[in-house]
């Protein structure tokens, strides 16, 4: 009868939770619709004679259009950009019209500075992104940024590996949609991130095991390279050029059910000081920024290189050579493809020619030779993937199959499994919600356990949440509102927990305290627990605890084990300067060290504490009320 009575709630949930925003793009054209907001027809291009253009297109390019815009109409709709439009542009055969929502790509405390100076750059409030279809194209997708006197974007249609790219001429005010077809020849990237030889595992590939709906948003800082911001004219062009090239790659993101956010750009007016990802990690891990991973984009790197599976940790960094203009064209497409690539091994993925796929150890495609030594499969047909080098090959890269399903499922997995990640509660447009985020009773339902089959229709518990299996995936149903468990994070292995942070490990319930873990109860019962110091590593593994967070006036640290010799703690702003330092002389082995650092003249705000010794360097947020 409960069984009965739960499925009855979970039906009625779902029904209602399917009207929840969505962050696919078409999904949020179709809740746009239905929430009643008119899509009004903005005609801002006009077709430009080919033979009366001044512009000069290189030979390579066959199919494409040139316009330029119309200027009143420009300065309407940048002094009143609308939430919704749709976007009229003159194409070679036909009128292209998109049905766009405009989104948010920036963090609330979403900054821009000037470096080496420090100086703060007040960001444009011109500058406006959409995101959106082909209108009747529900399988498509377009990514638009209007900005200056400018309109980039990146339109892509299911099955087709060409790619339209929208952009601005050099040295001109005319626009051109072209396909990215035309100068594949000039797409050479190959990255420089090795195969990591480990296998992802069958539930992590497939759907044998329930996947959650992705609530998180990573947030991503980007150092814009000098040469870049040399070439686009300054620091604030440079800042609405990455703005741009970052729409277009979050919506590949969101396409996959996946939110991205820019936390912050620091545009570089003379050489940074870092050229490769491990100059960048070293530089990066000594000046705190506000972000979960930290990105470098520069013209002068070959490819891109990025650590695999990096979030929360002292690798959460990537590397990427984007590219110049083709003679005054700009090459948006490929520099999408390159940022996406990368942030993909941030978030997990290996090379779809890696031989550590199907649970098999066998690769994903053939557009390469095989990372492992497995065999060599076939060209996949319509075109790869984001994660693919399909690039290289004449089947191209279709951003509008994205990831793919194994890739795919590694990323929302890693980014979900990810502690340090905060969850999309933002509110805006393109959140995090969804099918399936509604509370529901889930008493008396089964945790989900890796060694059993499941029938079609049958109900599991998986981290926090209730799904039914279907007959050849896992459907999420809602969040458990009952069980001491419930939106718990599992235990992992050499991350730092504060002082009242909860885990759950081997089925049961544990708060850190400050000298171990405290078990508290078991995740199928409520029985208060004792003290535990097994199932985690006390504080000599880690080496560094602070509390409360947020703070008020004074904050505790407690250190040990550093056996490098003394070690030195930075409150340091968003912008990486030193507030205060402390130097930690009583380090050694099994002998807490305990400090205070008075926060009370703090303003309110985000900081980082960062302990550094001479083999170790780690950083956390905190938060000042």
């Amino acid at each position: 009868m409960k069984r009965i009575t739960t499925i009855l709630i979970v039906f009625l949930m779902t029904i209602y939770a399917t009207q929840a925003q969505a962050i696919q793009p078409a999904q949020e054209v179709q809740s746009a619709k239905s929430s009643g907001i008119a899509f009004k027809e903005i005609n801002l291009f006009e077709a430009v004679n080919l033979k009366s253009s001044e512009n000069q297109i290189p030979k390579e390019f066959k199919e494409y259009t040139i316009f330029s815009i119309q200027q009143e109409k420009m300065a309407s709709l940048k002094s009143d950009a609308p939430k919704t439009m749709s976007l009229q542009i003159p194409g070679k055969k036909s009128l292209i019209s998109l049905e766009l929502v405009k989104v948010d790509i920036t963090t609330d405390d979403f900054t821009i500075v000037e470096m080496p100076a420090g100086k703060t750059i007040v960001p444009s409030k011109t500058i406006s992104h959409y995101r959106g279809i082909i209108k009747g194209n529900p399988k498509s997708i377009a990514a638009i940024s209007i900005f200056d006197n400018e309109v980039s974007g990146l339109i892509s249609i299911e099955d087709d590996p060409n790619n339209l790219v929208l952009a601005k001429l050099e040295n001109s005010k005319n626009h051109i949609l072209y396909e990215d077809k035309d100068i594949t020849h000039l797409d050479d990237f190959v990255c420089q991130t090795p195969d990591t030889g480990i296998e992802h595992k069958q539930e992590l590939s497939d759907t044998s095991i329930p996947a959650k709906n992705q609530v998180k948003c990573p947030e991503i800082l980007f150092d814009i390279g000098n040469d870049i911001v040399r070439d686009k004219g300054g620091a604030q062009q440079a800042s609405n050029y990455i703005q741009s090239l970052f729409n277009q790659v979050a919506i590949l993101y969101a396409n996959e059910n996946v939110k991205i956010k820019l936390s912050g750009l620091n545009a570089w007016t003379s050489a940074t000081p870092f050229r490769g990802l491990e100059d960048y990690r070293n530089y990066r891990n000594r000046n705190a920024f506000n972000g979960d991973l930290g990105h470098f984009v520069t013209y002068n790197f070959s490819g891109g290189v990025a650590w695999v599976n990096a979030l929360c940790g002292s690798y959460k960094y990537a590397v990427s050579g984007i590219a110049r203009s083709f003679s005054n064209v700009p090459r948006y497409s490929w520099s999408v493809s390159v940022v996406a690539h990368e942030l993909g091994h941030n978030f997990g993925s290996q090379h779809t020619h890696s031989c550590s796929w199907n649970g098999n150890s066998t690769a994903i495609d053939g557009c390469y030779r095989t990372e492992g030594g497995c065999g060599r499969p076939g060209l996949p047909s319509g075109g790869g993937t984001i994660m693919s080098y399909c690039h290289l090959t004449n089947v191209g890269i279709d951003f509008n199959k994205g990831f793919g399903t194994q890739p795919g499922n590694i990323i929302r997995r890693t980014i979900n499994g990810a502690r340090c990640v905060s969850t999309c509660d933002d509110g805006n447009t393109g959140g995090g919600g969804g099918p399936g985020t509604d509370e529901v009773n889930c008493n008396g339902i089964p945790f989900y356990s890796n060694n059993l089959t499941y029938p079609v229709g049958y109900l599991v518990v998986f981290e926090g949440h209730l799904f039914r299996r279907t007959s050849n995936d896992w459907e999420q149903l809602g969040v458990c509102n009952s069980g001491p468990c419930v939106g718990v994070a599992q235990w992992v292995e050499g991350l730092n927990y504060n002082i009242g942070a909860r885990v759950v490990n081997d089925g049961s319930l544990f708060e850190r305290i400050s000298t171990g873990w405290r078990e508290i109860s078991s995740c199928e019962t409520s029985t208060s627990g004792q003290l535990a110091a097994s199932i985690a590593p006390p504080i000599n593994s880690t080496g560094f605890i602070y509390y409360p967070n947020p703070v008020n006036d004074i904050l505790t640290v407690e250190t040990n084990n550093i056996t490098d010799g003394s070690a030195t703690l930075y409150i340091k702003d968003i912008k990486g300067n030193m507030l205060q330092s402390v130097k930690l002389d009583d380090t050694t082995p099994n002998k807490n060290s305990t400090t205070t650092l008075d926060m009370s003249m703090l303003s309110r705000g985000m900081y980082f504490i960062q302990m550094v010794s001479a083999k170790k360097i780690i950083t956390q947020k905190i938060f000042k009320q």
